[in-house]
């Protein structure tokens, strides 16, 4: 703890550079384990001189000091204390507006880390409400950001900022505001649940389409007349099989003749969640007549004929049955209006998890 301590006089915006550069990148080696990391984060002296590094006029020390922020904010304990001490001292260092701001700032160099600290921070969902106050004004700017590949012109690629979206939409008043059609940011994020170039672009992007659809408040909106909400959903799950013409008009025109070249979602975490926001929108009678009328029905059958012949994931043709299940049965069978009505004693869910278990182990045996 000493050592480490003794470090901080070597970590003054005024020190010498080749003093600081050396003090920062020991500090940032640190950080690569758990016990260098609660050293770091006991000493608040040590995360004021990280915090005032990150101005530095020397790029590189600049970008140790941001990195430093990354690791540390790594797990919710690190995230929790860096911005309680950051709050502390606002407006010297105002975190997420300094995030922000870099984020939006197209000559940013350090805009791709930035958004890596930020998007730790929002993870924390203790945070989010109060991180969004501080961002709504932003929020546009960050769509803005995020929709134009070209955006950064030091070649920050800005991926990041479809996991912060996704943290954001773990609260109501986050998915509110991702469903404005005033802000219209669902609109411009959609495009990128197919984004093949990058995964974490994409699966930021497909954890905000399943955030909004476990909130059946936007069922309406999500199964629109546009079908461009349902499209984003389904495209990652359609393969280039063909239909017979009386199953192919059931679907969105752009899953219609879709090319010989077209493939799959490939991260089977990927595909799970993307059922999972379906079986969601079976909720009610009124959304699963909408489902079964677009032919997600017949996507899904040939997505699990894929899914099964390769032997692809076992947790994804389970997630792919359940709604099947639903999609495959008259109203009359079901006999309800909503299943989010239905109440499940404990004693029935841990029976219900129990059964999926053994599903999957029998799928893998």
């Amino acid at each position: 703890m000493d050592s480490v301590k003794e470090l901080i006089q070597f970590m003054q915006p005024k020190q010498r550079l080749d003093l600081k550069a050396v003090a920062l990148t020991h500090v940032l080696g640190l950080t690569g384990s758990s016990d260098g990391k609660a050293a770091i984060l006991s000493l608040d002296d040590m995360l004021m001189a990280i915090f005032g590094l990150t101005f530095d006029e020397n790029q590189t020390v600049a970008k140790d000091a941001v990195l430093t922020l990354i690791n540390l904010t790594a797990e919710e304990e690190g995230a929790l204390k860096i911005f309680a001490l950051a709050k502390q001292i606002q407006p010297t260092f105002a975190i997420v507006d300094i995030a922000s701001k870099q984020i939006c700032d197209e000559q940013a160099g350090l805009a791709d880390a930035w958004s890596m600290v930020l998007s730790n921070l929002t993870r924390c969902e203790s945070l989010v409400p109060e991180i969004l106050n501080q961002l709504e004004a932003t929020l546009p700017q960050l769509a803005k950001a995020f929709a134009k590949l070209d955006y950064n012109k030091k070649n920050c690629k800005l991926h990041y900022l479809a996991p912060i979206f996704c943290n954001l939409t773990q609260v109501s008043r986050g998915r509110e505001l991702c469903c404005h059609a005033r802000y219209q940011l669902l609109e411009k994020l959609l495009p990128f649940a197919s984004f093949e170039e990058n995964v974490v672009r994409r699966g930021g992007t497909i954890g905000i389409l399943k955030n909004v659809c476990f909130d059946s408040v936007y069922h309406d909106i999500i199964l629109n007349e546009g079908d461009n909400i349902l499209v984003a959903i389904l495209q990652p799950l359609c393969g280039p099989e063909e239909f017979n013409d009386e199953d192919n008009d059931k679907l969105p025109i752009e899953l219609q003749y879709l090319p010989e070249t077209k493939t799959r979602e490939t991260d089977p975490d990927l595909r799970k969640m993307l059922l999972e926001c379906l079986l969601q929108l079976c909720a009610t009678r009124r959304t699963r007549e909408i489902l079964r009328a677009k032919g997600v029905y017949e996507i899904l059958r040939e997505y699990h004929k894929w899914e099964a012949k390769l032997g692809r994931d076992s947790e994804c043709l389970l997630a792919c049955e359940n709604v099947v299940d639903i999609l495959i049965k008259k109203e009359d069978e079901i006999g309800l209006d909503n299943y989010k009505t239905i109440e499940v004693s404990a004693e029935q869910s841990e029976k219900f998890v129990q059964e999926d278990a053994a599903y999957v182990k029998s799928l893998l045996d």
